[in-house]
């Protein structure tokens, strides 16, 4: 999958507190996180969800930074859900299939994951937070904060097993 920092710096560089290519430190914020595909653990239904829960990252970056942009945080916390539903369910069941040893661990963070985002949902959607700055900022640091961390670094480590077991999907 993949979220990438701007520039050539690998993304598990970022976590590991290294330098860029140039000796600088590496810097990410919320806007720096853009796809790349390079990023995607090679299985295209996978990635394709992940692409996805990018996207709805996006949009709702788009309308905490203005522009006119227009988002309604209620369907895409919806759709937020339903996306990461999906996505765990197709990734676990092949975890279990190719007999990968940290499936357990990695669906505990996957149940996580939807626990903390139906807590997110349950604030916009009750509090009727639709068009409220706070909601968005809220579920703009979430959602950026889960795609550094579980897509750049966990769903690596299973796309790294996938490729080393010469799973058709993972990526070489």
């Amino acid at each position: 999958m993949g979220v990438g920092v701007a520039g050539s710096t690998p993304p598990v560089a970022f976590w590991r507190g290294e330098s860029t290519p140039a000796g600088g430190p590496i810097s990410v914020s919320m806007a720096d996180l853009e796809w790349n595909e390079a990023y995607g653990i090679g299985v295209p239904e996978l990635d394709a969800d992940l692409r996805r829960l990018h996207d709805l990252y996006c949009a709702i970056r788009a309308s905490l930074e203005g522009g006119g942009v227009s988002t309604d945080l209620r369907a895409v916390c919806g759709e937020l859900i339903d996306t990461a539903r999906a996505h765990f369910a197709r990734e676990e069941r092949l975890m279990e299939v190719c007999d990968y040893p940290d499936r357990a661990a990695h669906a505990k963070l996957h149940q996580s994951f939807l626990e903390q985002v139906e807590d997110v949902w349950t604030f916009v959607r009750d509090d009727g937070a639709r068009d409220d700055y706070m909601a968005r900022f809220l579920v703009l640091g979430f959602i950026g904060k889960w795609l550094k961390m579980h897509i750049m670094v966990v769903d690596q480590k299973f796309g790294e097993f996938l490729a080393l077991r010469g799973h058709a999907g993972g990526r070489a």
